[in-house]
């Protein structure tokens, strides 16, 4: 399966930050979609957007299986 979106629960123990500041990181990165013009879907981003924007975390496809598992 191909994971295409992060929510703020996998943001949140990415980032090891709170839900509140998690929510308002993929609510800024949803922002930034809408003013480019793309469609932003609440609650989620783009792991291609997060990999931008979090280029000292490793989000790796592996990475990523693995923190969908603990976020589950």
């Amino acid at each position: 399966m191909i994971i295409n979106y992060l929510t703020i629960k996998d943001i949140q123990v990415l980032a090891g930050v709170s839900k509140s500041k998690a929510t308002s990181i993929v609510r800024e990165m949803n922002n930034e979609l809408k003013e480019e013009g793309f469609i932003a879907i609440s609650g989620k981003a783009p792991i291609q957007l997060v990999r931008e924007k979090f280029p000292y975390c490793d989000l790796s496809d592996e990475k990523i299986r693995e923190l969908k598992e603990i976020t589950v």
